[in-house]
């Protein structure tokens, strides 16, 4: 056994080593970069007046992966007619200057999705991974089919949409994918403002987000007052909302429905997490939250919702539950109704009773015997947390840890500044 340290067979000096590794540090480092081009030699394009782009589709066009595309503003405040189809991976596309938002007024244009022609003002096709789409004000878009939308995410992979104001257009963000194929997964909608986005035209089929895929994340966003259709639509096999303020919406605040591709599998699971929700006062559909199908076909996950403030005025039910192999598990949430004969849960296309739980919740005295089946002490973070699905996806969740009935703060949105300059 040494009873003393072992000699270094390195005789040099420690000022000498340090160098000689510092050499090595370098060496290596040009190396990694020389094995990640995209990374190494990304450039910074420029678009807006007198710059080296007149116009944002150029730049996109002439980008290579990992180039960052630098919008200043336009002479007159916004860009017109301009129709983005994106098919390069890594494209970080924002404001040239921090904090203020790139208008496009996307009024007179056609966003037909035939041909070349894209169906939204930003469309992400199935090359297009890896994106960011930052700090616009997209407004106006349409087409004769009336699902022109602010954005759509056409089977591309882990996109982030943030910071952005997304109002006035036939669909806020639409999206597409297919969960046995592995497209449109890690759909990432953060800090958004999306508001008054539909069609009178086409009543009850546009909405604020309508979404399809593998999974979305929709985190800190204001989603308001569709024209005439839902605040939020997916059909996603994976969907998760949280720390978002719902509300306004003529028809309900959540449709998360059937897509035999995404929804059929196991698991096809929605997390509605630490959101303020509050049902619209409109002449649509007055219910909340629906999971389930609307189109047929099977929807075999849960969803939970857990630790939000939901608050309606109407004695319409607040969920529905209508798909056989759907469950809801509602938890340490405080749901308020008008007094007197409220309905909290509908149950139809086969849906059963034993399939809505939950406990911990705080309801209004008007939802009778669901008072006493759904409540009792509120659960621990430990406990909810071993309760939700694995999903992937960055969720920020460890921050509900500090989150009580009345003290919720779900919605960083606004302080973001989306749609605020």
């Amino acid at each position: 056994m040494l009873d003393h340290a072992p000699v270094s067979m390195d005789s040099t000096p420690p000022a000498g080593r340090l160098a000689r590794w510092m050499v090595w540090s370098c060496r290596f480092l040009l190396f990694s970069a020389l094995l990640s081009p995209a990374a190494a030699f990304s450039r910074t394009l420029r678009v807006g007046p007198g710059m080296q782009f007149s116009g944002i589709a150029k730049a996109v066009a002439a980008a290579r992966p990992g180039d960052v595309i630098k919008v200043w503003p336009a002479h007159g405040g916004s860009y017109t007619r301009t129709a983005v189809e994106v098919n390069t991976a890594g494209l970080t596309i924002e404001p040239a200057i921090p904090g203020k938002l790139i208008r496009i007024n996307a009024e007179g244009f056609n966003y037909s999705g035939r041909g070349q022609v894209p169906r939204a003002v930003f469309q992400f096709n199935p090359n297009a991974d890896n994106c960011v789409l930052r700090g616009f004000d997209l407004h106006g878009a349409h087409n004769h089919s009336f699902n022109g939308a602010g954005i759509r995410i056409n089977a591309a992979d882990n996109v982030l949409v943030t910071h952005c104001y997304i109002h006035g257009n036939d669909m806020g963000i639409m999206s597409n994918g297919n969960f046995h194929r592995g497209t449109g997964a890690n759909q990432r909608i953060e800090f958004c403002r999306i508001t008054g986005n539909g069609s009178y035209k086409d009543p009850g089929y546009n909405h604020n987000l309508y979404l399809d895929g593998t999974s979305a994340l929709i985190l800190g966003c204001d989603i308001s007052h569709p024209l005439t259709g839902h605040d939020i639509k997916s059909r996603c096999h994976i969907t998760w909302v949280e720390y978002c303020y719902v509300h306004g919406s003529s028809n309900r605040e959540f449709d998360l429905v059937d897509d035999r591709a995404n929804t059929a599998a196991a698991n096809s699971d929605a997390v509605v997490l630490g959101c303020l929700i509050v049902k619209g006062g409109g002449a649509g559909n007055h219910q909340v939250i629906h999971f389930g199908q609307d189109g047929g076909g099977p929807h075999n996950g849960t969803l939970f919702v857990i630790h939000n403030t939901i608050r309606t005025p109407w004695s319409s039910p607040v969920f529905v539950l209508s798909a056989q192999g759907a469950k809801i598990f509602c938890c340490d949430n405080r749901i308020t109704g008008p007094r007197g004969g409220d309905s909290l849960t509908m149950f139809v296309h086969g849906a059963k009773e034993g399939n809505f739980s939950g406990r911990g919740n705080l309801l209004s005295s008007g939802y009778g015997q669901w008072r006493k089946n759904l409540g009792g002490p509120l659960l621990s973070w430990r406990q909810v947390r071993r309760l939700l699905p694995r999903t992937g996806l960055p969720v920020k969740d460890r921050h509900l840890m500090r989150l009580r009935h009345g003290k919720l703060t779900p919605w960083p949105g606004l302080s973001a500044g989306a749609g605020r300059n």
